[in-house]
């Protein structure tokens, strides 16, 4: 018998309490199993000062706690794991609880496709099931679209609507790639295709980022309609400067600035390698 697929669900989160237990409950698993799937939830969480954690494990989530911080250094850190390289290196850094740390380091590894939401429950769980559709149909990333789907009244102000559409519009003009929804959260990827995306981003351009590799790489990309939901809790989204940072992101990656003036590499930001204490 052929072995079972599987399918990381990750979930970056800063402070998320009120929202990690609604958010982890809602992810479709037993239509998931239904189809061949076996699923892994892994909560990347940037230092939560509250109880995120805490409720995570009680839904039996794995924790990932990133070195530094910012949204994009995160989900860095994690689409590391999709690099065997990189896997080995931090197991030969592994103090305690090998066991237990080995099985987690390896869990991207033996995955077949990565899906990725925000932990503040603006992201319906349940559109997991559209993400791995169009994927299980051959696409390499598949971005859910707020715009192509329903934004629940509130959940989105005038200017984030406007800055998104122009955004939207300059990026499929720089990589020849439509989309209709840059800034969206919600993400899907066949995992073999993470080892190729060089990703710079340490805050709000990660999504402009990702998409500028996948086009650049010339990935097959498609966008599913999905809803947007009033976020449970206070936003740490700036919208000018926020935005301001996604277009030079935009630009920075089509013009292929060097690496000086990029910023520093993954491993110059990480405070420490991973080891004992990092995951759980």
């Amino acid at each position: 018998m052929a072995p079972r697929r599987r399918v990381v669900v990750m979930i970056p989160t800063l402070n998320e309490e009120v929202s990690i237990g609604k958010v982890l409950d809602g992810i479709p698993y037993m239509e998931l199993n239904n189809i061949g799937l076996d699923v892994e939830a892994i909560v990347v969480d940037g230092h939560s000062r509250d109880k995120t954690q805490e409720i995570a494990n009680t839904r039996k989530a794995k924790i990932f706690t990133q070195n530094g911080k910012g949204k994009g250094l995160a989900v860095r850190q994690a689409f590391d794991l999709s690099k065997p390289e990189e896997v080995v290196n931090r197991v030969l850094n592994l103090t305690s609880r090998v066991d237990s740390e080995l099985r987690t380091l390896s869990t991207f590894l033996d995955s077949e496709y990565v899906i990725m939401l925000d932990g503040d429950g603006t992201y319906p769980s349940h559109h997991i099931l559209d993400l791995v559709g169009a994927l299980e149909t051959g696409y390499d990333a598949v971005m859910g679209s707020r715009f192509m789907g329903d934004i629940e009244s509130g959940a989105m102000t005038r200017l984030n609507r406007v800055g998104n559409f122009v955004l939207s519009a300059m990026a499929t003009g720089l990589y020849f790639q439509r989309v209709t929804d840059l800034c969206t959260g919600m993400w899907g990827f066949r995992t073999s295709v993470l080892k190729d995306l060089v990703l710079s981003a340490r805050t709000f351009d990660l999504e402009a980022e990702l998409f500028a590799e996948c086009a650049k790489n010339h990935l097959r990309i498609k966008e599913v309609p999905i809803t947007y939901k009033c976020r449970d809790g206070e936003t740490k989204l700036v919208p000018i400067s926020a935005g301001l940072m996604i277009g030079l992101k935009l630009l920075e990656r089509r013009i292929e600035l060097p690496n000086f003036i990029r910023g520093h590499s993954l491993e110059e930001e990480m405070e420490r390698p991973f080891g004992a204490g990092s995951l759980r």
